[in-house]
């Protein structure tokens, strides 16, 4: 999810005046400076100081996120998985010894965590890469893979199925499409592209992301007398992945970016009166954010805007309140949204209070 706001975020402060009130039972110990009466309610607007608020990004990049993305003609760039496994050993021990072993069949094992249940005819596209794959890789490093001659195989994804594992066997003459030249030192490596009825995008689990990561599973025989062992299982996982983008969008340095990757976290900070730090009880207090443009997600799997106050303020790396409830504060937004985007952030408002206050700023960022 990417998010961009205008500067003229704001924050929306109902704010309580605390006044004495005399003790009915004993009204001579009001003092006489403290008038009598009822609190009086007021609102206060408060716009970021002028150049203060900025954008940063490099917080969670591609390669190190719980998901990997790919998508196909939605607004923005278009997105491509790639997933280096661990290498395939050339034996295996077996009863006690080294075994070499042939392989029966493969099986290429993916995690979906979300797609556009809308949209119809999902197909998965698998391609071989060649073996070498880091975290500098660019879609243009890996463009001229992405060829029929280089195709692996397609998953095709039922209408029915939301989230769960998708998978591929591969046997006879297709294992020749995964079979490893010495040279690859047991690599393999590919890239994930997809295909439907419209516009639409998926959410693929990571090596970070448990029993939902890619894993490439080869079944093997082994030449024993014992026919229990015979037949062997050899499972790898990703060693790396990440994902990238046809085009990737730059950071607007007029506008504040939320999201993205790798993603970006907007810093605003506030003028904080006397009045407000000393003298009131704040009642309620909200941030609004104005997107500059549509919200850039998958349509049908709404991401989450998350503010969270600074225990002090080292502008990009400042140390954040901790996360538990109360101290975080979240909406969710759909995909496509143009209209203000509001979170309530009393508790963390309160924060700034005293003598001993926070300093008056919000990060404020976006998952997935």
């Amino acid at each position: 999810m990417r998010v961009w706001m205008t500067r003229a975020a704001a924050l929306l402060g109902a704010a309580a005046a605390l006044g004495c009130q005399e003790r009915l039972t004993a009204p001579g110990e009001c003092p006489a400076s403290c008038p009598g009466g009822q609190p009086m309610v007021v609102d206060t607007v408060l716009t970021p100081l002028v150049g203060s608020d900025s954008a940063f990004q490099g917080y969670v990049t591609p390669d190190r996120g719980l998901a990997l993305l790919v998508s196909d003609a939605l607004p923005g760039a278009d997105a491509r998985a790639l997933i280096r496994f661990n290498p395939l050993p050339d034996s295996i021990l077996v009863g006690g010894e080294q075994q070499t072993f042939t392989i029966d069949s493969v099986a290429l094992n993916f995690g979906l965590l979300a797609r556009d249940t809308t949209v119809s005819g999902l197909r998965l596209f698998l391609y071989r890469l060649p073996p070498a794959l880091d975290s500098t890789v660019t879609y243009p490093d890996i463009a001229p893979a992405l060829v029929p001659a280089n195709l692996i195989d397609s998953i095709v994804v039922e209408d029915s199925v939301a989230r769960g594992q998708v998978r591929t066997v591969l046997t006879g003459p297709a294992l020749a499409r995964v079979a490893i030249p010495a040279a690859d030192s047991g690599v393999l490596t590919l890239a994930v592209a997809i295909r439907a009825a419209a516009p639409t995008g998926v959410r693929l689990g990571s090596l970070v992301a448990g029993t939902d990561a890619p894993f490439w599973i080869t079944y093997a025989r082994v030449a024993v007398t014992d026919t229990a062992l015979q037949r062997q299982t050899i499972t790898r996982g990703p060693a790396f992945n990440t994902y990238v983008f046809t085009a990737p969008p730059a950071l607007d340095p007029d506008l504040l970016t939320v999201g993205g990757a790798p993603s970006a976290r907007a810093l605003v900070r506030f003028p904080w009166p006397a009045r407000l730090r000393d003298s009131v009880r704040l009642v309620r207090a909200t941030l609004e954010l104005v997107p500059e443009a549509p919200v850039l997600g998958l349509p049908g799997d709404p991401g989450l805007l998350e503010a969270r106050g600074l225990l002090s303020d080292l502008g990009a790396k400042s140390p954040l309140l901790p996360g538990s409830p109360g101290l975080r504060d979240t909406v969710s937004v759909a995909a496509g949204a143009t209209d203000t985007v509001r979170i309530e952030v009393v508790r963390i408002a309160r924060t700034w209070q005293g003598a001993g206050g926070l300093p008056p700023g919000l990060f404020v960022s976006a998952t997935p």
